[in-house]
């Protein structure tokens, strides 16, 4: 559309409870941005259980949508996805052993300036409903390199991988962020 400016976009990447909420909230803050909520999160407490198979395209989908809608109302600097819709397509892969969304969740992920990913370097706690627990996550975490090696890395935008508690994160994306806008 003519006149639609762009809004600059964070995709968070990360396995479960490795702080990518909490990193998403800081950086909302500090950048300023616009948080995108996480959709599997949204039918898991619906649903009261773990989403199906069947179920990952649509929730991919939607985290897809809801971030479309999210930047069109969003009258901040930048864009916070949490996550990407990229981990739902890690997630079916993890979970499911199908790669079938990988190609979607890549071609949105192509979108972003910066993809963040967070190191399960934060203490693991139980939500009660969603997470499966330190092993699971790590066994993600896995998958997460295992996907990002295998991609196609020029057509990714630069992917950062942070540690440490949120302010260390928060300083590291944005002094990503400011030499991402230093450069011509």
């Amino acid at each position: 559309m003519p006149g639609v400016v762009r809004i600059p976009r964070i995709g968070l990447l990360g396995a479960e409870c490795s702080g990518k909420s909490s990193l998403a909230h800081a950086l909302g803050a500090a950048l300023p941005g616009c948080v995108v909520q996480e959709e599997l999160r949204r039918v898991v407490g619906e649903l009261g259980r773990p989403p199906h198979a069947w179920e990952q395209a649509a929730i991919l989908q939607r985290q897809a949508a809801l971030e479309e809608e999210r930047a069109a109302n969003c009258t901040l600097p930048w864009l916070i996805a949490d996550p990407a819709p990229l981990m739902t397509a890690v997630y079916s892969v993890e979970y499911f052993a199908d790669e079938g969304l990988l190609a979607e969740g890549f071609a949105h992920a192509r979108g972003y300036d910066l993809l963040i990913w967070c190191a399960p370097d934060v203490p693991w706690a139980s939500d009660g409903i969603m997470r499966d627990g330190p092993a699971r996550r790590s066994s993600t975490e896995e998958c997460i390199a295992r996907i990002l090696h295998a991609a196609d890395a020029a057509s990714l935008p630069p992917v950062i991988r942070v540690t440490g508690d949120v302010a260390e994160r928060v300083r590291r994306v944005t002094s990503a962020v400011g030499s991402a806008q230093a450069d011509p």
